[in-house]
């Protein structure tokens, strides 16, 4: 089961006994992200179709205990693909009026509103209701794993929460509602719909705190502090590597500019100390200079001020002889 799937079991349940206001705020969420109208009794009616089963249950007994009416879920069809089922609820007419989504024009004729009425969210607790029932209905969590990390196709994965909506309009008082909240979501298109989404792993954890996701920011959390325990040893792993690519590289560097001065007789007339420093990175051509430090007796930097010094005579020795 994915960290998303998890999250909103454990929504879930939580929204079993809303109040009347948040009752409301929720189905009326849920009714912006994902309703469609359709024909029940020969009248205009809310449809929800959804792979979320439990989702459609938990309406059902919403709407059963606010409104006292009924609502029939049945299977609309298989996706194949992706191996799931696809699900329908039909809600009675009453509530297109209720919510607004309908009203009589002057003439009496039955008219479609798409506005977005805020009244709904007009309190805190309905705002978090507001959130919990987006999250159910229409969001998704992604948070990489240190499994992931290790599956080269998985680098660039990084905590993703987005919530996604068909009606701009909406979409934006919904962000507008959030960042009251303190959560500032960012907006983008994706083909027809809009997409409000968080990437920062902090913003993500408070926000599941707001919808009274505890265990969800609990494993959040363990699993920022177990990639984060792991960057830090890649990284240190990286750095003694790169280290000792470091030493071996100048190790060599030393030992070629003294075969060099050797070859030509002029390491015999060098000074002794640098006859000595030369000869002891010979007999030991990967030690790092605080190891040749504490053989020779020197200080590290007096160590590496020699061996300079032999690469430097060495470059000096090769221009005379292309000259």
């Amino acid at each position: 089961m994915t960290f998303s799937q998890l999250t909103k079991e454990e929504i879930m349940k939580t929204v079993h006994n809303l109040n009347d206001c948040c009752t409301d705020a929720f189905l009326y969420a849920v009714f912006k992200a994902l309703g469609s109208f359709s024909i029940k009794n020969r009248e205009l009616a809310l449809c929800i179709v959804t792979e979320n089963n439990q989702l459609l249950h938990l309406l059902q007994r919403l709407v059963k205990h606010k409104f006292g009416t009924g609502s029939l879920i049945q299977s609309e069809n298989t996706n194949a693909l992706r191996g799931t089922i696809i699900y329908s609820e039909v809600f009675d007419s009453y509530l297109c009026s209720y919510f607004g989504f309908t009203y009589k024009d002057k003439d009496g004729l039955l008219q479609i509103s798409n506005a977005t009425d805020k009244k709904f969210f007009d309190k805190p607790c309905c705002c978090k209701s507001m959130l919990q029932a987006l999250l159910l209905a229409s969001g998704s969590i992604t948070v990489p794993t240190v499994s992931d990390d290790l599956k080269e196709s998985c680098s660039t994965l990084r905590y993703h929460l987005e919530i996604v909506l068909t009606d701009d309009e909406f979409a934006d008082v919904v962000a507008d509602i959030l960042s009251q909240q303190g959560f500032a979501f960012k907006k983008t298109k994706r083909k027809n719909n809009v997409v409000l989404y968080l990437k920062d792993s902090s913003a993500i954890a408070d926000l599941l705190v707001y919808v009274n996701a505890y265990q969800a920011k609990l494993q959040l959390e363990n699993i920022i502090i177990e990639r984060s325990i792991r960057n830090n040893v890649n990284r240190q792993s990286n750095c003694i590597a790169a280290n000792i690519d470091k030493v071996v590289e100048t190790s060599q560097k030393q030992k070629q500019a003294i075969d060099m001065l050797q070859q030509s007789g002029k390491l015999a007339l060098l000074p002794p100390q640098l006859q000595k420093i030369a000869e002891l990175r010979s007999a030991n051509p990967e030690a790092s200079l605080q190891e040749l430090a504490t053989l020779s007796g020197l200080s590290k930097s007096g160590v590496r001020h020699r061996l300079d010094k032999l690469v430097e005579l060495s470059k000096e020795l090769h221009t005379n002889e292309e000259n």
